[in-house]
């Protein structure tokens, strides 16, 4: 009796785990999620944005529009990048660690793109005033 009670106990404990596990992933999983789905439209921004000024780029203050394309260039690249490596799919064959330690470090990844995309458009925004 014992050990069925045992046997019970564990199982309710290994499930629970599991569980948990699973509740971490899939946080941490949306939040990369949700991070790029907010960068995604600022994409269009820089794309309309280096349209914009690229017809600026041959006037008095062209070194500094060419610059200003160049980092949206940039913003652009390293948000196009972290799409193509990114995978998904490669979760399934991972343990509960390696997904946590890859999700991190995309989450991270995500907020340099972030980061480098809103200080971009910022810029460009500015001088376009």
């Amino acid at each position: 009796m014992k050990t069925i009670f045992h046997l019970i106990v564990i199982t309710v404990v290994l499930t629970s785990c599991n569980q948990s596990e699973e509740t971490a992933v899939k946080e941490l999983n949306d939040s990369v999620m949700t991070l790029h789905d907010e960068l995604m439209p600022k994409t269009e921004q820089i794309i309309q944005l280096k349209t914009s000024l690229d017809s600026l780029s041959k006037g008095p203050d062209s070194v500094h529009v060419k610059k200003l394309i160049q980092s949206l260039d940039k913003a652009d690249s390293e948000m196009m990048q972290w799409m193509h490596q990114f995978s998904i799919d490669s979760l399934s064959t991972m343990d509960f660690k390696a997904k946590l330690t890859y999700l991190h470090e995309q989450l991270n990844k995500l907020k340099t793109v972030e980061t480098l995309t809103d200080s971009t458009l910022h810029a460009a925004n500015q001088y376009k005033k």
